[in-house]
């Protein structure tokens, strides 16, 4: 009898890991804040140096396409929202003027403090990957991250307000 205790113990683990590991992997078990989860609408796109930065950087950052995009944005003629979901999955919708112009699905997860995204069907990857989490709150979210090589020591900061929970 003890043998088939011991079996059936063992049994009960080794599904038990496999259903763990298949959730984990499905990610049903991502690492969500429950702050994040809800609908944002993005507020405004800034640009930020921590310290001088050469006028070749200056006039860089000072960027026509999201100047336009934070005029639209204040017009009301441009909207960009992005839904983080408790299962770990996000989705992105950018209209202006009434079209559709980008759209991004995909998983998503935090990791001490930094967002860790991934959208299989977009090219460059998830647009929201390796951001950090620089202020959460009920109503406000605010992420940074670097720009790139074009810009270097430059971070880009997006600020969302909360649509709905």
């Amino acid at each position: 009898m003890r043998a088939i205790n011991r079996n059936i113990k063992w049994l009960g683990q080794a599904v038990g890991m496999l259903a763990a590991g298949l959730l984990s992997a499905s990610g049903a078990w991502a690492q969500v804040p429950a702050l994040l989860v809800g609908q944002w609408e993005m507020r405004q796109i800034s640009f930020l140096a921590e310290r001088a930065v050469p006028d070749s950087i200056l006039h860089q950052m000072d960027n026509p396409q999201v100047a336009d995009l934070n005029n639209a944005i204040r017009a009301g003629e441009a909207r960009a929202t992005v839904d983080f979901r408790p299962d770990g999955t996000y989705q992105f919708i950018l209209t202006h003027a009434g079209r559709t112009e980008r759209t991004e699905t995909g998983s998503y997860s935090v990791q001490h403090n930094t967002l860790m995204a991934h959208s299989p069907a977009t090219e460059a990857g998830s647009s929201f990957n390796d951001q950090l989490l620089t202020r959460l709150t009920r109503r406000t979210l605010v992420v940074t991250f670097v720009v790139g090589p074009e810009l270097p020591e430059v971070l880009e900061e997006v600020e969302y307000q909360r649509v709905k929970p």
